[in-house]
């Protein structure tokens, strides 16, 4: 259990780094002269990178091992969090000309994106490599709880920071993910992945049986970052909120909608017995009957309500694909089939902005009607998915829990 509390604060501690940079470096691009163009490109390239690195780094993972790209992605973190810290101080003092220092922080950012590309599917394949496939939709839950607090505790420290000390900031995060880096090295051993006859041959990745899954990934996580994208528009053009207004409020219901997601992964999969096919389904259509919840929303509460419950769904439908999607590959595939997941999440978070706020132009309601459609299809799918039963795949972990030596 120490291995996995280890991982588990290394993510948050990282997503707590991204989270603050995403959040501060448009306006603090300004104040250190870049125009908003170039900071805007330096997220989406970092962006493609790490949409592009994460399968390849899903497929090494099974040729090296899990621990050394953990180990690689957190070391890289640290790294990336202190140069940026180096670099704005070196500019804010005019040291750095800030033609200079832009192309230092793109290429730290790039950089970064590359090494740290592996983090997420290297995780998602530990976690599978230590989990009896009972404890599936937990384990891969609270992967998700880690990210979902890091990015809650990055927000606010970019709030808390109040415009200035970004320096200071970066070193302190620095100094928060060299802590988690410490304890994945100190404490997470390499998973005991030595094939048997019945699992040597299951090298490969039958998509054949898998695509449901990651099809589902990339709808959910689309459908999630568009309405991050279009909650404020929502409220400022069909409610008439203030733009102020609408910032405060959107922000404040998607808090909310991350804080039940994170309960719900962290918390009430320990206790849920569901298999993760039926985890799946109740979350997808729950998710649905949100979404058109929020369609139909006249009022602010309305909309938050409907966030909420969004959010609870999400908690329960995103482990338990992640988890059917685990239990469909071998042992040795595990690597694999979470890099391919990390670029349908990656593709989910670049097509939903730009869909939410392309559809906000039809109506105000027409990112939720559209949402409610996709999630309405990740529900069918998971239904079809789960009817098709696997090829002959013997989890080698359904009869023989995980050894204490490398879970703690």
């Amino acid at each position: 259990m120490r291995a996995q509390i280890a991982l588990f604060l290394a993510l948050a501690a990282n997503a707590t780094g991204q989270s603050f940079l995403l959040v501060i470096l448009p306006p603090l691009g300004r104040q250190l002269g870049f125009p908003d163009i170039q900071t805007g490109l330096i997220l989406s390239v970092s962006a493609l990178l790490l949409l592009v690195s994460a399968p390849a780094w899903g497929y090494l993972s099974e040729r090296i091992g899990r621990r050394p790209v953990l180990i690689i992605a957190l070391a890289c973190a640290v790294l990336a969090l202190g140069a940026f810290g180096l670099v704005i101080d070196a500019r804010i003092a005019g040291t750095v000309a800030a033609t200079m220092a832009l192309g230092l922080v793109f290429a730290i950012r790039s950089g970064q994106a590359i090494m740290s590309g592996g983090l997420m599917p290297a995780a998602q394949a530990y976690m599978a490599d230590v989990t009896t496939p009972e404890g599936r939709a937990s384990g891969m839950g609270l992967l998700g709880a880690a990210y979902g607090l890091g990015v809650i505790a990055g927000a606010a420290v970019a709030w808390g920071m109040g415009g200035g000390g970004a320096v200071l900031a970066f070193w302190l995060l620095a100094a928060l993910a060299s802590l988690g880096f410490l304890g994945v090295l100190l404490f997470v051993s390499e998973p005991n992945r030595r094939a048997t006859p019945a699992t040597s041959a299951v090298t490969h990745l039958p998509i054949a049986e898998i695509w449901p899954f990651l099809a589902i990934t990339l709808g959910a996580v689309s459908c999630s970052s568009m309405l991050q994208q279009v909650t404020a528009l929502r409220l400022q053009d069909a409610l008439h909120v203030p733009p102020e207004g609408s910032i405060a409020k959107a922000g404040a219901a998607l808090m909310a909608t991350a804080l039940v997601m994170i309960v719900v992964q962290g918390a009430v999969l320990r206790f849920l017995t569901w298999t993760p096919q039926r985890l799946l389904r109740a979350g997808a259509l729950l998710a649905a009957f949100a979404m058109l919840l929020g369609g139909l929303a006249r009022s602010y509460a309305e909309i938050f309500a409907a966030l909420v419950l969004f959010g609870a769904a999400m908690g329960l439908m995103l482990p338990g694909n992640l988890a059917a999607l685990s239990l469909r590959v071998g042992r040795d595939a595990q690597g694999k089939a979470a890099g391919l997941n990390a670029l349908g999440q990656g593709a989910g978070m670049a097509v939903g902005p730009l869909a939410g706020a392309s559809l906000h132009q039809v109506a105000p309601e027409a990112p939720f009607a559209v949402a409610t459609i996709l999630l309405a299809l990740a529900f069918w799918l998971a239904v079809v998915a789960s009817r098709v039963p696997p090829k002959c795949r013997k989890q080698p972990h359904a009869k023989q829990p995980t050894t204490t030596n490398y879970q703690e």
